[in-house]
């Protein structure tokens, strides 16, 4: 009796701590995009805990690096973990933790499916969206052998230059996907294991993510923010100075035109052009802002296609750039029509309109303003319109195209970038005319501005 008895308490006690079943999860996020993954979920006491596949560490780095890599995954090397989830007449909380991020559940649970967003828990901002539905058995969410083919074939007819798969950059990182596709558990792993191998190349702007078509109204955590969002912010410092803040440039020209003519039909002497955040984005916004600030015509360089490097050894002349074909109203949309149209290369030039602000203008930089801000901070720079002042920028200067795979989203850079004085920028950045740390940039500013009053 006391046998069956110990045997029976060892079970109720167990059964506490059993396995609540299997888990296919779609997550949703500002900043990763869709993801598919799955968990294994253990009840203890009201509360289930679960984490996705262990030793995903082990699966992306190797047994040793993955080993003393666990700061970036969760418990057991896992890529994601579920914590402190409550299930109470059907409404669920809990917490979702990627990647160190801790992001609050709250939703509702229905029949087998858990649908929730996920929240700041002080916030309250939504950075996302979760759903769950509870199956009989853990598979994997695709076939990512398969997907990591059509990657390579998409990035080996697309890429700017072919020649840049010829090093042993690309050997090795088709070396480690091959075998990495076939241990890779989830799309996070998939994820992970492409960023973590493509940091080795001497290019930017090759990139994977979950697809954020369907993310776009989801805050990223952690990221800055604005009162306006990415929208330009005009903000008067003081009866002479404007802070113009350009978190990316994201914008069409007539979103602009209202900031700039008010600083333009101004009294300002001075215009602080806040680009520390500034990751990038279309053009179009910024060659708009750049026909406000000069009575220059100005030469913004050139970007060559891979139809260019196919005819062609060495990057043009700066007296040749006259033969491209002219963009003066560049934006994205544009110039995947001309690359589709076998263009070898675009000319960028910045006319000016009849009114232009004429006082000092000064730029603040990063080393994560990255991509047009870094063309853009360059030509005025150089053309001595505009003192850079802080750190110097990312180096991450091609163009890409997007190309959608399953619930991926594969950037390709597609145009290379030469300076109106045919330096190449990518890889290198831009260094301004007075370094500091980014966070003293503003102060630096005012202080270049006192020290020019008369």
């Amino acid at each position: 009796m006391k046998i069956f008895l110990s045997i029976f308490t060892f079970f109720i006690v167990n059964m506490t701590y059993a396995q609540q079943g299997n888990w296919r999860a779609d997550i949703t996020t500002g900043e990763f995009g869709q993801l598919i993954t799955n968990f294994t979920l253990q009840k203890n006491n009201s509360y289930l805990f679960g984490i996705t596949k262990p030793d995903a560490n082990k699966r992306i780095l190797g047994g040793l690096k993955g080993s003393f890599a666990k700061g970036f995954f969760q418990r057991d090397g896992s890529m994601m973990e579920l914590d402190s989830v409550l299930i109470e007449n059907n409404t669920v909380t809990g917490f979702l933790i990627l990647q160190k991020k801790k992001y609050f559940l709250q939703g509702t649970k229905n029949g087998n499916v858990i649908t929730a967003n996920l929240m700041g828990k002080s916030s309250g901002k939504t950075y996302g969206k979760f759903v769950a539905t509870q199956v009989d058995l853990i598979e994997k969410p695709k076939n990512y052998q398969q997907l990591w083919t059509e990657i390579k074939v998409l990035t080996e007819e697309n890429i700017y230059h072919k020649t840049v798969l010829e090093g042993k950059e690309w050997t090795n990182f088709v070396k480690y996907m091959d075998d990495f596709s076939h241990r890779v558990e989830d799309d996070a792993e998939f994820m992970s294991g492409f960023f973590y191998k493509s940091r080795e190349f001497p290019f930017s702007h090759y990139s994977l993510t979950g697809n954020k078509e369907n993310a776009s109204n989801f805050l990223i955590a952690g990221a800055v923010e604005t009162v306006k969002g990415n929208k330009p912010e005009l903000k008067p410092l003081n009866e002479s100075t404007f802070l113009l803040d350009i978190p990316a440039f994201d914008f069409r020209s007539g979103d602009i035109d209202a900031i700039m003519n008010e600083i333009v039909n101004s009294k300002a002497k001075n215009l602080i052009i806040d680009l520390r955040n500034n990751p990038g984005g279309d053009l179009e916004g910024a060659m708009r802002i750049c026909q406000y600030l000069t009575k220059k015509t100005l030469y913004g360089g050139v970007v060559l296609s891979q139809s260019y490097w196919k005819n062609n050894q060495s990057p043009p002349l700066t007296q040749d750039y006259g033969k491209f074909k002219v963009m003066n109203n560049a934006n994205y949309d544009r110039y995947k029509k001309e690359v589709k149209s076998g263009v070898e290369g675009l000319s960028i030039i910045s006319e000016p309109l009849p009114k232009t602000f004429e006082g000092k203008i000064y730029i603040l930089t990063s080393n994560v303003t990255a991509s047009t801000s870094e063309p853009f901070a360059y030509t005025l720079q150089k053309e001595k319109i505009a003192t850079l002042i802080g750190a110097k920028t990312a180096g991450s200067v091609l163009s890409m195209e997007y190309f959608h795979i399953s619930n991926f989203a594969l950037t390709i850079p597609m145009l290379d970038y030469y300076t109106f004085d045919g330096k190449r920028l990518d890889g290198i950045g831009v260094t301004p005319n007075i370094i500091c740390e980014p966070s003293l940039a503003l102060e630096v500013a005012l202080q270049e501005i006192e020290k020019a009053q008369p």
